[in-house]
């Protein structure tokens, strides 16, 4: 597709967020991190538009779409499910995979609040799953949506959860990132993400 979508400036702004846990959650060792109290943090604001490759693929459902390049794998699970495979390495291993998935909510509502409330949940699932130097990251903002972005770390993973809601408030939209510590850092894992995220747009 050729349409103009934001993807440089909202990458660059996506690993400015980032960058303050890269170096040193690319080791492990980086101190514990309190998880984000409540309340919304700044968004960022919305980047310049930028067009997509004309090579890079479609991975969509039924709200919402985002784009990856060609040596990537898309693995469809239906309407409301698709996983991203970032490129194989020489021996034929992949360092993790993107999950995007729609699900249904009550609707109503404005965009920052039903965010906000979305967050909450969020915050409170992982919590009570063991995520470990939980942190919520600024707010962004991408092609209109607004997303909240955790980040966080499992045993053997480096881990970014995103959500935003469509417009009628009827549905919830989340990016789920999954990295292997053994296969990739943090900061590649980062860099990856930042790569895919600003070619996100609702249908």
């Amino acid at each position: 597709m050729t349409t103009s979508r934001t993807i440089a400036v909202t990458a660059l702004i996506l690993t400015t967020a980032l960058a303050g846990t890269s170096c040193a959650s690319s080791t492990g060792n980086d101190p514990e991190s309190p998880s984000t109290t409540s309340g919304s943090t700044a968004a960022s604001e919305s980047p310049t538009a930028s067009p997509v490759p004309n090579d890079w693929q479609e991975a969509s459902v039924d709200a919402a779409r985002l784009q990856v390049p060609p040596d990537w794998t898309i693995e469809a699970g239906g309407a409301e499910t698709v996983s991203m495979v970032a490129p194989q390495d020489d021996l034929g291993y992949s360092p993790g995979f993107g999950n995007l998935l729609a699900s249904n909510l009550g609707g109503g509502g404005d965009m920052t609040s039903n965010v906000e409330t979305i967050a909450g949940y969020e915050k409170d699932r992982l919590t009570t799953s063991g995520a470990a130097r939980l942190k919520r990251l600024p707010d962004v903002t991408i092609n209109g949506a607004l997303f909240y972005h955790f980040q966080y770390e499992k045993d053997r993973t480096w881990n970014d959860s995103y959500a935003t809601v469509t417009e009628d408030g009827e549905q919830q939209i989340t990016v789920n990132w999954d990295f292997n510590k053994s296969d990739i850092d943090r900061k590649g894992a980062n860099a990856l993400i930042a790569k895919v995220m600003p070619t996100f747009e609702r249908l």
